[in-house]
């Protein structure tokens, strides 16, 4: 393992936290605070797909790009350059992440997606020229902006859903048409009675073997998938940072469906095969953004314990888990969870939070811990959200979906039983929704609300420590409950 220096470094394969920062004028005091007490290397890491975007998308003039695109206001550099320097002034070593370099249709369906609603449109190859053009320039500008070393690729929408269900006579068919014979009989040689042994930290042998239709079918059903995240990792390659080391983490979490031992073990063995490393995977392992766990915790053990043992079985690659936060911020992902992801890798883990230190950002607002004013712009904030997603509903526009419409009536029917409140923080609209308000703009261009919340924290010293010490406790929590301590 790499020594660490003060400052950016690449982690290799580290057990430790990646942490978003929104908004970094905000949540950086905090979070920098708790990681230098407890001596931890972290990930400073926003989704470049979601959360951040290029500088000029950022300060692009209103209704140019859509909503959610770099819908936290801060830019690609700005996040960048303000962990670096704060981390560097407090002595820690952070990793800075590009997270969520996703291959999508469109960002709103990426935020969709948060909520679990999943749209699947095809992606043409003008969609598809344009979104690797995206995430090269904001792979370039991330570069030229601090030493970012480590990136995750998300390109979940490529996987072909289809070939589960073919008949075996189609099946045959396709894989031929996809696959030249030189390269169809190299594949299948690759694990055509091949009997593969795999153990699981706690000493467990796990055997894997395929048939050939297992093959055809996985192969159908993952490789545009692999091909796009190739495509990045060889863009990544060429850049600045060859010489130096870069952390690759592939993403295969935003599914609908759990992620199966045999489809992680293909879809990563042939990606080692084709002479590329990758340090992280995140599986699908039934975890809901913003949600506990609510699950059976023995199934749960089981899962990530297999999963675990994959990675570990490519050069010891750890597993990283998405959709960390819970129902709250003070829930962790649920009684037990910790315990359960710890024994079940070994403790040796990646483990992501982003959008809890906003949500815990507006429950103190609206408890007043900011006061009257702090309380009014809560307020506004929610009524805006509230009266934005009611629109998006009513006029089925690019955010509507079932279920937000079924969360707005819970939200409706709550408040005539008089059972969850008036602007209830934790309304599950407001919850998944939240997020519009930092991209919500007048007609000048400027993020409003954004604006407000980093004013009302710079000039109210007594809201600034009180929350200062809530996104310490936050962190210290997770670092605690997943023994993050002292990991350099």
């Amino acid at each position: 393992m790499p020594k660490l220096k003060p400052g950016a470094n690449c982690f290799w394969k580290r057990h430790h936290p990646a942490l978003g920062i929104r908004i970094p004028e905000i949540f950086l005091d905090g979070i920098v605070s708790a990681l230098k007490k407890y001596q931890v290397a972290a990930g400073l890491e926003l989704s470049f797909g979601r959360e951040t975007s290029l500088e000029e998308v950022i300060t692009a003039p209103l209704g140019k790009y859509p909503i959610a695109l770099g819908h936290t206001g801060t830019s690609i550099p700005h996040y960048l350059k303000a962990g670096e320097s704060a981390a560097r002034a407090a002595g820690i070593p952070v990793e800075l992440e590009a997270d969520h370099l996703i291959v999508i249709g469109s960002a709103d369906l990426a935020v969709k997606r948060i909520e679990g609603v999943w749209e699947m449109h095809p992606i043409n190859a003008k969609k598809l020229r344009q979104n690797f053009k995206y995430n090269f320039a904001a792979i370039d500008q991330a570069i030229a902006s601090a030493p970012a070393r480590a990136f995750t690729t998300d390109t979940s929408d490529l996987i072909w859903r289809e070939a589960d269900t073919l008949p075996q006579s189609e099946l045959k068919s396709e894989f031929e048409k996809s696959l030249e014979p030189r390269s169809r009989r190299k594949l299948i040689d690759r694990y055509s009675g091949r009997k593969i042994t795999i153990t699981a930290p706690d000493g467990e042998s796990l055997e894997v073997r395929f048939s050939l239709p297992e093959i055809q079918r996985l192969f159908l059903k993952y490789r545009r998938s692999i091909k796009a995240n190739a495509r990045i990792y060889d863009y990544l390659a060429k850049k600045a940072i060859s010489s130096k080391a870069f952390g690759f983490e592939i993403s295969l979490d935003e599914t609908e469906f759990l992620t199966p031992l045999k489809d992680v073990f293909f879809y990563l063995n042939e990606w080692v095969n084709s002479g590329r490393h990758f340090d992280y995977f995140a599986p699908n392992i039934g975890f809901r953004k913003r949600a506990d766990y609510k699950g059976s915790l023995a199934e749960l053990a089981q899962r990530v314990k297999i999963q675990a043992a994959i990675g570990n079985y490519f050069d010891g690659a750890l597993i990283s888990f998405h959709s960390g936060s819970g129902s709250s911020a003070w829930s962790g992902k649920g009684k037990g969870v910790y315990a359960v992801l710890l024994k079940a890798t070994g403790g040796s883990l990646k483990y992501k939070i982003s959008g809890v230190y906003y949500e815990l950002l507006l429950e103190l607002l609206c408890r007043g811990e900011a006061g009257a004013k702090g309380r009014r712009l809560y307020n506004e904030i929610f009524d805006r959200v509230h009266e934005f997603c009611r629109d998006q509903v009513e006029f089925k526009k690019e955010l509507a979906s079932d279920l937000l419409r079924e969360q707005l009536k819970k939200y409706q029917a709550g408040l005539k039983r008089s059972k969850t409140g008036s602007r209830n923080p934790r309304a599950d609209f407001f919850r998944y929704n939240s997020w519009l308000a930092l991209a919500f703009r007048d007609q000048a261009g400027n993020r409003i609300y954004r604006q407000k919340l980093v004013e009302i924290y710079q000039k109210d010293l007594s809201f600034r420590k009180k929350a200062d010490q809530e996104v310490f406790n936050l962190t210290e929590r997770l670092i605690r409950g997943l023994h993050f301590e002292n990991n350099y």
